[in-house]
């Protein structure tokens, strides 16, 4: 069987490992990743590829996919949903153009997915909000994703001690993660943390690196954290830390918390879909309501050392 990947770029993150795990999952198949961002992820392309199953994981390899409606591709069609991507429109002003924006978002999406043979949620919660979203009609299969501890990177060899800071905080640098929030707890919380020692390490690149950074300097806590940019398998540093902070505002299927659980790893994360879905029921977590700065504070204030 042959097997095509869809994605629009090779990047670091949750969604790229999954993908990786897929393919390793499949490892018998003929196999083969595709890049929207090249123009690889066309129907024309597949065909003559001879894909029999095209699995696309990002919604601008699935547009380019269907872009050209007199070539449909001949390999059955799966999607996987990586989180729902509107959710970020909870967090933006109401106003009549970004309602406007998620109308025509919505819209496209849902085209797009009721083109698909299969469309695959990570998360009950994801299967949910895509009938809701999208169509009770819609086939959808929930495949949690999942990590043998026994695969995991060994932390060796890295640039700090084990438990060297007492916050880790690994993610990309952008609105959604929500480092802004924790940024924030740090101020608040500073008088404790800096009395106890307590620093928080932030690992990740991306377009809000520098504004944290200026950010943590106005609000006088440069002493209180350290930026050490994007690291290559960077969930091994959660061991650098005595707690992994998880300060998103939505997520899918966070890889990050899946590790972290299969590593026995303490946790302090934002309640939403996705780190609730992760962490139920595992007892090294404490969850806090999204984008409250005050309680997630206390709880960096009252966190066992």
């Amino acid at each position: 069987m042959k097997t095509a990947y869809l994605i629009d770029k090779d990047a670091v993150g949750g969604g790229m490992e999954y993908i990786r795990r897929q393919i390793a999952r499949h490892s018998g198949d003929e196999s083969r990743v595709f890049f929207s961002d090249r123009g690889e992820c066309t129907a024309a392309k597949m065909n003559a590829w001879g894909a029999d199953v095209i699995h696309v994981n990002h919604l601008k390899a699935l547009l380019q996919l269907f872009r050209n409606p007199f070539a449909r591709p001949r390999g059955k069609v799966v999607f996987t949903v990586h989180g729902i991507h509107l959710r970020k429109y909870d967090f933006l002003p109401k106003t009549a153009a970004n309602r406007l924006k998620r109308w025509l978002r919505l819209s496209l999406e849902r085209r797009l997915y009721q083109q698909c043979d299969e469309l695959i949620a990570l998360t009950e919660t994801d299967e949910a909000d895509i009938q809701r979203l999208y169509g009770a009609e819609l086939p959808v299969a929930v495949e949690p994703n999942s990590i043998d501890a026994a695969e995991l990177p060994r932390p060796e060899n890295l640039r700090y001690a084990a438990n060297a800071f007492a916050f880790v905080c690994i993610a990309r640098f952008d609105f959604q993660k929500g480092q802004d929030t924790l940024v924030d707890a740090i101020t608040l919380a500073q008088d404790a943390l800096r009395l106890a020692g307590r620093r928080t390490l932030f690992i990740g690149g991306g377009p809000m690196l520098e504004p944290m950074r200026a950010r943590a300097a106005a609000s006088g806590v440069s002493d209180l954290v350290e930026f050490a940019g994007e690291i290559p398998q960077a969930g091994a540093y959660m061991t650098c830390a005595h707690h992994l902070v998880a300060p998103s505002r939505w997520e899918g299927m966070p890889y990050l918390l899946l590790e972290a659980v299969a590593r026995g790893r303490r946790v302090i994360a934002s309640d939403c879909p996705g780190n609730r879905d992760v962490l139920k029921g595992y007892s090294k977590a404490a969850l806090f309501p999204v984008e409250d700065a005050v309680c997630l504070a206390r709880l960096l204030e009252s966190a066992r050392i």
